[in-house]
């Protein structure tokens, strides 16, 4: 038979198991709570955060990319801008996808190099007033779609330049330059060892004079490449 002694003190034991427990399950449940609502917030703050950095005014950006099959979307809107892409400085880039867009006023300058790949597509977009720059350094490499569109006011200007002593074997680049009045032009494409390359070059304008430089130096199957002047 069980005292009484021994059923009070049996009693208080299981009623500070069961309030231990719901300390616990509150506790918990607090926790769960807090996690519910903090992680959402924190998150939309990153994001806020990201968004706001990425299209900032005079934005610079600079990628050394490694490794192939990569996707690289830049878009720079307001004021003055800068975007540099370095590919192959230490091995073969090969079917990365590069498109730079900079919109709104402001002097902007966009540059890639390609020290060795193939396979790869530039895509680069320059519009509204101010000074505009694209350049692709020391190009190396075969199968490469390079792809610059300049309109606007301001000065235009882009260059190719191959690496010295480089072989470059169906390469594409494809180029226009628009503007109205004040909107002056200028292009220079180098290639040196090519084989198979395409160039086709546009400049727009009826009231500024353009200039241009093409050097294509290729042994055999040369291509095609046409500069066309309005």
């Amino acid at each position: 038979m069980w005292n009484n002694h021994e059923v009070n003190n049996k009693y208080g034991q299981s009623e500070r198991n069961r309030r231990i427990v719901r300390e616990t399950e509150h506790k918990r449940n607090f926790i769960i709570g807090c996690l519910m609502v903090g992680i959402p917030f924190l998150i939309f703050f990153i994001l806020a955060f990201t968004t706001k950095k990425a299209f900032a005014a005079d934005a610079t950006i600079n990628i050394n990319q490694i490794g192939n099959n990569n996707t690289i979307n830049i878009a720079q809107y307001n004021a003055a801008h800068n975007a540099s892409i370095d590919l192959g400085r230490i091995s073969s880039v090969d079917n990365t996808a590069i498109s730079i867009d900079q919109k709104d006023s402001g002097v902007k300058t966009a540059s890639v190099e390609i020290l060795s790949g193939i396979n790869n597509g530039i895509n680069i977009l320059q519009q509204g007033a101010g000074n505009h720059t694209a350049s692709i350094q020391n190009l190396n490499g075969s199968g490469n779609s390079i792809n610059v569109d300049q309109n606007g006011s301001g000065v235009h200007m882009f260059s190719v330049v191959g690496s010295i002593g480089s072989t470059n074997n169906g390469n594409t680049i494809n180029a226009q330059q628009n503007g109205g009045a004040g909107a002056d032009k200028w292009f220079q494409v180098n290639l040196s060892g090519a084989t198979g390359a395409t160039v086709n070059v546009q400049q727009t304008n009826p009231y500024q004079a353009n200039q241009g430089s093409m050097n294509i130096q290729c042994s055999s199957n040369c291509g095609t490449w046409s500069y066309i002047r309005n």
